[in-house]
């Protein structure tokens, strides 16, 4: 469709002799209205459902893609009715792919009409559907919507769990990778803290031990809500390291695994991404805050096991 960005529509008059070529037009004036309208108030990407499950049964990968529906970069709304699973062949290249869930229109010969005047018949009706197809992660698909990364590497397929572009504004059913990750964050470090509240190390309270667990507790809440925006996930995640940076730092010595997690939080804690910065950037420091949780459950499965014999 043409993508010029002044919008013309028919002017009909009396004695006008229309063509084909004016009806195209003024469906496609249509449409581009109705593209910018969705674009420019729900932004593009996963409205809702197109969860995709990568599986392999030993000799051939299937995606098992979830129905739902997307919006393209060019406005183009997509839509799955049901869930399908779709063959994937294996690229001869080994790398970072992308899966698309494409726009695809195509002549309806199931409508066929006789041309005027001719014996010839044509397709009366274009059917507007959907089809996956998978691509090198950087070759970008205009009319189509984001689904999954997967990793290629020695003829086997690993599905990466990175977040893709969502769009629209109300609840979804797909909630980004990036929420149970923020969400194990505060779970562990709130059983940190409980155990610590039982020695007699954090029995004074002072400020940052309750900054932090204010902050804990707040974060706890404001996930609660379902279709919490990447952009929310990122801030929340830098302003929990900054508690946790003023927590852990200043804690008298405990065990030997949380002497060596204070490092590693003012490291994550440093490289806090400005507010202002990109998602790119954001998505780049988030897989330093995501390293963090291993640490964190040892110390909770240490502390456990050792909070009794220092009370």
């Amino acid at each position: 469709m043409n993508q010029d960005p002044i919008l013309r529509r028919l002017r009909p008059f009396e004695g006008l002799a229309l063509t084909a070529q004016d009806f195209q037009d003024e469906q496609s004036y249509q449409r581009r209205n109705l593209h910018r309208h969705a674009l420019y108030l729900h932004g593009h990407g996963i409205v809702q459902g197109l969860q995709v499950e990568l599986q392999n049964n030993g000799e051939k990968y299937h995606a098992i893609i979830q129905g739902g529906y997307g919006i393209t970069r060019l406005g183009q709304g997509v839509h799955l009715p049901d869930a399908v699973k779709v063959p994937l062949e294996v690229p001869r290249r080994d790398g970072e792919y992308m899966l698309w869930l494409c726009h695809v229109e195509s002549p309806d010969e199931g409508d066929l009409r006789p041309v005027f005047d001719t014996a010839e018949r044509k397709e009366a009706r274009i059917k507007e559907s959907c089809g996956p197809r998978l691509h090198s992660a950087d070759e970008d698909q205009a009319d189509a919507v984001a689904l999954c990364r997967i990793n290629v590497r020695l003829g086997r397929m690993v599905q990466v769990l990175l977040p893709v572009p969502r769009a629209g504004r109300q609840s979804r059913a797909a909630e980004s990778y990036l929420k149970p990750r923020v969400v194990e964050f505060i779970r562990v470090n709130r059983k940190v803290v409980n155990n610590l509240f039982r020695t007699a190390l954090l029995r004074e309270l002072d400020v940052s031990v309750q900054a932090f667990n204010s902050a804990l507790v707040s974060a706890e809440f404001l996930l609660i809500e379902e279709g919490t925006t990447d952009r929310v996930l990122y801030r929340s995640a830098g302003a929990l390291i900054n508690y946790a940076h003023d927590f852990y730092s200043p804690l008298q010595r405990t065990i030997e695994r949380v002497e060596r997690f204070k490092e590693f939080v003012r490291r994550v804690n440093a490289e806090v991404p400005a507010p202002e910065q990109g998602d790119e950037v954001w998505l780049r420091w988030f897989d330093k805050f995501e390293r963090l949780l291993q640490p964190l459950a040892k110390i909770v499965e240490e502390l456990e096991r050792t909070v009794e014999a220092q009370r």
